[in-house]
Order: structure tokens, then C-alpha cells, then sequence
């Protein structure tokens, strides 16, 4: 926003908070000389959409500066204590925060409401719970299992053919739903004004340890929904593994992922920050991770707590995978034990 526009809007505003200061103006609802039908209704529109965005955008910078001012004396002292994890949690503080500014106010209620939208991401959930069910429990129920572990495409170059189809699904129902999530909201709220202003142009992520824009978060967003999505993907089959029949996997999955979700609720704000990390659903829903700036001690090192998900999530979704190679195998191989041995009785 230039400096005329920001200029004209205060000239709208000023006299609105003067007329309504003393309490004493009309309350009419239906007062041509207004915007929304009524003075209160003016002031508070101007005050909470412009004005006081324009206030944190103007303070920001004041805010950044301080924070540095105190990562610096907290270097010095935890230097002088000789605890190294103190130190380089400061000195990461200062490197992220050093610097910023909001020099240009943007319209950032698209990218607000964008970023606090989670009902499509379960929507994507139920989709992939419904859909992949049936990738291991149909060939148990016709028992093709058997017959394809004795073909030479069978075993694991059907299991690897499997898994990798099922993660192109999830992969294109996370970004079909994240792309259509974008584009609605850019229609409805019809600007993408602020898509190279910095994350922290949004007051919620005033102590993100981010250094990118808007534009930039929405596509980090899409992709660390998409690895949550495919861990969770992974978890529902693993647990089909072990069943004849879609229905029962499907409702132990479904407690699995509300299970997930309720602890996810329980501690997103929570300052216990392993819980947070170690649980794949906050990938999903993960604005908490990317909104401040926590750590987790990884070996004596602090490593910021949306890294550290990532991480985990990786090695938990990789931990699935090799567990689905190694239980469907052994479950085939076994079940190959007990149909002979049931022919010999026969």
C-alpha cells in the first residue's frame, strides 16, 4: 500500500474515532454517510482490517530488534556459563531474526484464512483411508496373494508396485485439494496482493523462525501436508496387512487417525515439544510448528521443532514402508503354510 493510499485511508479513520470516542454517536444501522450502515461499524472495520495491521506491520521491525537485542545478551551469558546448547539456540534466534522489516503493507486476510483452512486436509484423509484399503485385503480375499508370490513379478516387485501407486494417489489428492484450496480462496478474497510479503506480515507468525513469503509458505505448506498425508497413507495400510476384509482395518485406521488428530489438539499449543514433533499428524496441521520458533535437544544440538518433525516423519514413514515388505511377505508365506498343511489333512 503506497504512502497517498495510507494517508486517504487515515483521513476516513481519524474523524470515526474521534465521533465515536465519548460513546455518544448515533447507533442508526441504516446511515447513508456510512460504509457499513453504521459509525461503531465503520470504526471497527478500518481499525481491525487496516489500521492495526498497519500498526504491527509499522512495530515490527522495533519487535525483530529487540529480539536480537536479547538473543546477543543471552550469547554473552550463556557463553560466560559455558552451556553450548543455550548458546547455539541463541545464535540461531539471532540469525533468523537480524534484519527483518515489513516496508510495505499487503492485504493479508487471503493468505490468513488459506493458512488456518484444515477441513479439506480431512477430507484427504477419509479419501485415502476409503481408497487404500482394499490395496492389500482384496488379493487376501481371493487369495491371488498366494499365486503371485510364486510368479516372477510377484513377492516384492508387486508389494513395491503397490505402495508406489498408492503414494502417487495420495500425492495427487494432496495437491488437487491443496491447488483447489488455493484458487478458491484467491477467488473469494480476490487479491494475491501479499504473496511476496514476509510470513510474519501475519501477526500469528510474528515469532515464526521463517524467512520467506506467503507465496513461498503456501507451496512449503502443500508439500509438508503431502509427506503427513503419506505417512498416515502408509500406517492405514500397514494395518490392512493383517486382515481378510476392508471393514474391520477400516475402522481400526479410522480410531488410529482420530487418535492421532486428538493428540495433535491436545498439544499443539502445548510447550512439551517432543509431543508435538514425534506425532505425523502435526505435519498435516502444522502451522503450530511453523508459527515460533521452539527446539527439540537432538544430541546436544537444537534443532528447530519443524525440522525435527520432518525428520521424524520421514523415518516413521520409512519404518512403515519396511515393515509392509517384511509382514506381507512373512503373512503370505505363512498363510502358504497353513493352506498346505489344511490339503495333507484333507
Amino acid at each position: 500500500m503506497t504512502k497517498q493510499k495510507i494517508e486517504s485511508l487515515m483521513s476516513i479513520y481519524q474523524p470515526l474515532e474521534q465521533q465515536t470516542a465519548d460513546k455518544t454517536a448515533s447507533t442508526e444501522s441504516n446511515n447513508p454517510n456510512t460504509y457499513t450502515g453504521n459509525l461503531y461499524n465503520d470504526h471497527l472495520f478500518f481499525k481491525w482490517n487496516f489500521v492495526d495491521p498497519m500498526e504491527y506491520s509499522y512495530m515490527y521491525q522495533q519487535y525483530a530488534n529487540d529480539v536480537v537485542k536479547n538473543a546477543n545478551e543471552n550469547l554473552s551469558f550463556f557463553e560466560s556459563l559455558g552451556n553450548d546448547y543455550e548458546y547455539k539456540k541463541n545464535s540461531i534466534i539471532l540469525d533468523r531474526f537480524q534484519g527483518r522489516s515489513i516496508d510495505s503493507f499487503s492485504y493479508t486476510e487471503m493468505f490468513q484464512y488459506y493458512i488456518h483452512y484444515d477441513f479439506s486436509a480431512f477430507l484427504v484423509i477419509l479419501i485415502c483411508l476409503y481408497a487404500l484399503m482394499s490395496v492389500f485385503v482384496t488379493e487376501k480375499e481371493t487369495e491371488m496373494d498366494v499365486l503371485l508370490l510364486t510368479t516372477k513379478a510377484g513377492g516384492q516387485k508387486t508389494i513395491f508396485a503397490k505402495l508406489f501407486s498408492a503414494s502417487i494417489f495420495v500425492c495427487a489428492v494432496s495437491f488437487w485439494f491443496g491447488l483447489i484450496d488455493f484458487i478458491a480462496f484467491a477467488s473469494s478474497f480476490g487479491s494475491l496482493e501479499a504473496k511476496f510479503s514476509p510470513i510474519y506480515a501475519i501477526e500469528n507468525f510474528a515469532d515464526t523462525a521463517l524467512n520467506i513469503s506467503l507465496g513461498e509458505y503456501a507451496l512449503i505448506s502443500l508439500m509438508v501436508k503431502t509427506i503427513g498425508f503419506l505417512i498416515v497413507s502408509y500406517l492405514f495400510l500397514f494395518v490392512s496387512l493383517f486382515f481378510k476384509n476392508a471393514l474391520l482395518p477400516f475402522i481400526i485406521s479410522l480410531f488410529f487417525a482420530f487418535g492421532l488428530i486428538y493428540f495433535q489438539e491436545a498439544y499443539m499449543g502445548s510447550e512439551r515439544i517432543i509431543l508435538k514433533v514425534i506425532n505425523p499428524f502435526s505435519l498435516v496441521v502444522h502451522r503450530m510448528l511453523f508459527s515460533g520458533t521452539e527446539f527439540v535437544n537432538i544430541f546436544g544440538f537444537p534443532m528447530l521443532s519443524y525440522t525435527a518433525a520432518i525428520c521424524f516423519g520421514i523415518i516413521c514413514g520409512g519404518i512403515f514402508l519396511l515393515a509392509i515388505f517384511i509382514f506381507q511377505r512373512k503373512n503370505t508365506i505363512y498363510r502358504i503354510g497353513v493352506k498346505q498343511r489344511g490339503d495333507m489333512v484333507v
